[in-house]
């Protein structure tokens, strides 16, 4: 879905919020139709409890929304993986220290 051709890549074609957009990429067309059923399920979460004046407003609020839920899984994914190597760490001074130090 990078917008590079590929001789891999699959013709799709997916429905988003009324619209059907047709492309090629080399991901798994599965995949692909999930990508695109999430943004039409947000952009139509958002439209209905507002007044939107157009589907470029709905777009834009979806992608913020999308990009902010992306943002935070990241953070998160981020700051779990720090606690990991924490963990790590403070595992590998213990097998380091052997069994008479790690006795206490």
């Amino acid at each position: 879905m990078n917008g590079i051709p590929d001789s891999r890549a699959n013709a799709i074609t997916v429905r988003i919020y009324g619209t059907e957009y047709s492309f090629r990429s080399p991901q798994d067309p599965d995949y692909v139709k999930t990508v695109a059923d999430t943004v039409d399920q947000e952009m139509r979460r958002l439209s209905e409890n507002r007044v939107v004046k157009s589907t470029l407003e709905v777009s834009v609020l979806a992608s913020m929304h999308l990009a902010d839920e992306l943002l935070q899984t990241r953070k998160k994914l981020h700051e779990v993986l720090q606690r990991v190597d924490q963990t790590t760490e403070a595992m590998a001074k213990i097998l380091d220290a052997g069994p008479s130090e790690a006795a206490g």
